[in-house]
């Protein structure tokens, strides 16, 4: 699954290449992915222009002036390749798919054909992903956006409200912690790892039990993960191309990913895997055991 940086990612890939184009054709080839007939969805959106791309958590946003907006989802297979006068000139998305042959493919659900020689295929070989057509109105009240917690690099995440987000937070590990939305937008898995080796917390650790200068370490090291892995196109999209040129990817500077069985960059401990909140979870048993020993220690002390 796509998190913020990938999706990021894609949204500097589209802010470069159709942003400020007209949408003068559309075809739906899988009509369930659109929330409208192909007939309703073409009718609505051709003849608007992409005024701009936003991202709120892991979802795009495409605005079309007025009172019109394309939420997007990627979900876990979603793809956005865009072709100027048939050639590739920007690709975000799961890796996998042959995006250097023709287009449109058998993964393509939806065809914007725009302005100045451009087309936006959206693809998805599983069909999870989503497109809706929503006024501003709903956008506003999406439930899904309205519950997401603060943009970790925005100014609204302050440490007193990191704070007052975990709050809701007792005995569940910190790590499940993180992957709720509603604390901090965007984080998924792999960045949740990332982060936690970063502060060196254990990511079993309860949240109730995180110390002040705990919650300060993790506090600065999820908005460091996250600038880091943006400015190096994310993780799990290790074939994103931008003009025509494959990018850097976070896969050369991760700290955990991948890297279970493998030494620890930092004190060369090898890395374990473990399942913490149901989710395969990576983590270094010297720089990430301190929390949990302390911890083990006082309950056998009251014992």
């Amino acid at each position: 699954m796509p998190e913020m940086p990938e999706v990021e990612t894609v949204r500097r890939a589209l802010d470069a290449t159709v942003r400020g184009a007209r949408i003068e054709a559309v075809t739906v080839l899988w009509p369930p992915f659109v929330n409208a007939t192909p007939a309703v969805f073409n009718t609505a959106v051709v003849g608007h222009r992409i005024t701009a791309i936003r991202r709120r958590g892991k979802a795009l946003i495409l605005d079309l002036g007025g009172d019109r907006h394309l939420l997007l989802h990627l979900k876990m297979t979603g793809q956005l390749v865009v072709h100027r006068r048939g050639r590739l000139v920007a690709f975000g998305g799961h890796p996998t798919a042959n995006i250097v042959g023709p287009m449109p493919n058998s993964w393509t659900r939806v065809v914007f054909t725009l302005s100045a020689a451009r087309t936006l295929f959206v693809n998805d070989q599983r069909k999870f992903a989503r497109i809706r057509l929503v006024t501003t109105a709903e956008l506003a009240a999406d439930p899904f956006l309205s519950g997401m917690g603060p943009e970790a690099l925005s100014d609204d995440f302050t440490l007193a409200v990191f704070k007052q987000r975990l709050a809701r937070f007792r005995s569940a590990p910190i790590k499940a912690a993180l992957l709720d939305q509603a604390t901090v937008a965007g984080i998924g898995n792999i960045y949740a790892d990332e982060c936690l080796h970063l502060a060196h917390i254990d990511p079993r650790q309860p949240t109730a039990s995180l110390k002040p200068a705990q919650l300060l370490r993790l506090h600065k090291a999820i908005r460091t993960i996250l600038r880091n892995a943006v400015d190096h196109c994310g993780t799990s999209y290790p074939s994103f191309i931008n003009d025509g040129h494959h990018r850097d990817s976070y896969l050369d500077h991760a700290r955990l990913f991948g890297r279970q069985g493998q030494p620890c960059p930092v004190c060369g401990t090898l890395v374990k895997r473990i399942r913490v909140a149901g989710r395969g979870t990576n983590y270094c048993p010297h720089c990430q055991h301190q929390t949990m020993q302390s911890k083990s220690r006082r309950q056998s002390s009251r014992e």
